[in-house]
């Protein structure tokens, strides 16, 4: 997932690591797509698997874990489905033990901005077009002023993703932090399948 691998991405979590943004409360993932009505199209044909949650519930589930500090323990989520049987749109809510919540609205049919926003004590951050950004506006509570955070280029997106692959081949570590995101975000797909009672025509 690009989203893991821009340098502004990073440059974030450092900032949070470094205790810029104070405790993680809050984290808010909006992203929605608005896909013409067609039954057949494969956005919507349970057959291959359609549906807002795998499409592009992997960039929103994948941001909003990669903020958390550690893995989801509660999961809240409700959803509507479109008329083949497929999750149309949703709203999940994930909680940790360490107190941080984190809310996820994905539509097929309602457009929304690709937007992530993670508040702490200290302010927040608020990512534009997220799995591929350059640029954050950051806000400090203190001062009441915001700043723009720029690192990386969204035209670079692949060539990032190809760099951390490629570093994660000589460096164990980092592909063991990379599984640890992508293993979460594959058991969320299960428990909010298994919620929502969502199989496919092929299972």
């Amino acid at each position: 997932m690009t989203v893991l691998h821009m340098p502004l991405i990073k440059k974030l979590k450092s900032l949070i690591d470094e205790g810029q943004l104070g405790q993680i409360k809050l984290i808010n993932v909006t992203f929605g797509s608005y896909k013409p009505y067609d039954v057949n199209n494969r956005f919507f044909n349970p057959a291959l698997a359609g549906g807002a949650l795998l499409d592009i519930g992997g960039y929103a589930l994948t941001g909003a874990r990669y903020f958390m500090s550690e893995s989801p323990t509660a999961v809240q989520t409700f959803v509507d489905f479109f008329e083949t049987g497929v999750d149309e749109q949703s709203t999940t809510i994930l909680q940790n033990t360490q107190g941080e919540l984190a809310t996820i609205n994905l539509s097929m049919q309602a457009k929304q901005p690709k937007a992530l926003t993670v508040s702490g004590t200290k302010g927040y951050f608020r990512i534009m077009e997220f799995p591929r950004a350059q640029e954050a506006l950051w806000f400090q509570t203190a001062t009441k002023t915001t700043n723009v955070i720029k690192v990386g280029t969204t035209a670079d997106a692949l060539k990032y993703e190809i760099d951390d692959f490629e570093a994660a081949l000589q460096q164990p570590n980092l592909a063991t932090q990379y599984n640890l995101i992508t293993d979460d975000v594959f058991k969320l797909f299960d428990v909010l399948r298994t919620k929502w009672g969502l199989k496919y025509s092929f299972e």
